[in-house]
């Protein structure tokens, strides 16, 4: 599905990203950790054929995004950390009008913009002009519009960063859904908790630092990388994020039974 090879970008002298090579299958999930300025997001707008690398190749879906960027961005949906959304219109236009950008039908339009909507909490606002969104609400956008043609392949650049802890879930939990139906993933997070629920078991995690992959590989590659050792620790439950989607959780049951 995505093929990296030697991947490098430089501005001016210097190299936002060297030499990187991964490769991810459909279904697959790539996880980029790093600090501020490692790479990260450089990276991946290579990948997307945003940006044209100095060096190196990328293939998505055995489309070459540099000889042919169009063609590769048909296949992707990229959130980016920021999104650019038009704010004179309402959601569910502006998402209709990404919908028909991506090819789909009347009819799948307007089940795919009302089932997302109502599934990121966004259906009675579905009128409202963006530019009354909040920046979490924002984010639900770009999530949806990013995907509502479900590509084959998902470029995600802190995809939850604005996101409270339910909606954030609700978002994990789509994404992970995107994947077992056969798209990649590729996310960029400061969140330990995101990458380990995106990531599982078996998807690959790349360790970035001044552009290069330090580490890459699954969990358990990556712990014996570290030279640490699996260990069981005692986590005392429940959790906090546990009480509070709780006390949301009976709060909006109880108002339902009040309605």
């Amino acid at each position: 599905m995505l093929e990296v090879h030697g991947l490098s970008k430089r501005y001016g002298d210097v190299w936002a990203v060297r030499e990187m090579t991964v490769s991810i299958a459909g279904g697959g999930c790539l996880i980029l950790l790093g600090q501020n300025g490692a790479g990260k997001t450089t990276a991946m707008r290579c990948m997307s054929g945003v940006v044209r690398p100095t060096a190196g190749s990328v293939l998505v879906d055995g489309v070459d995004a540099v000889a042919d960027p169009d063609g590769a961005r048909a296949r992707i949906g990229m959130v980016p950390e920021t999104p650019g959304l038009y704010e004179r219109m309402s959601s569910r236009a502006y998402l209709d009008y990404f919908a028909q950008v991506y090819g789909l039908d009347e009819i799948t339009r307007a089940r795919r913009i009302g089932d997302l909507l109502e599934l990121f909490d966004l259906a009675a606002a579905g009128d409202r002009w963006l530019g009354t969104f909040s920046k979490g609400m924002r984010q639900k956008v770009a999530l949806i519009r990013a995907t509502l043609h479900e590509p084959r392949l998902v470029l995600a650049d802190e995809p939850t960063s604005a996101l409270d802890p339910d909606s954030a879930r609700v978002a994990w939990d789509y994404l992970l859904e995107l994947r077992a139906k056969g798209s990649a993933l590729v996310v960029c997070t400061h969140d330990m908790e995101e990458a380990t629920t995106l990531a599982g078991r078996d998807g690959t995690i790349g360790v970035l630092s001044d552009g290069r992959l330090l580490a890459i590989g699954d969990f358990g590659e990556l712990t014996a990388a570290a030279g640490l050792h699996p260990h069981q620790q005692v986590v005392e439950k429940p959790t906090l994020e546990e009480i509070y989607l709780a006390i949301v959780a009976g709060v909006r049951e109880s108002e339902a039974r009040l309605a």
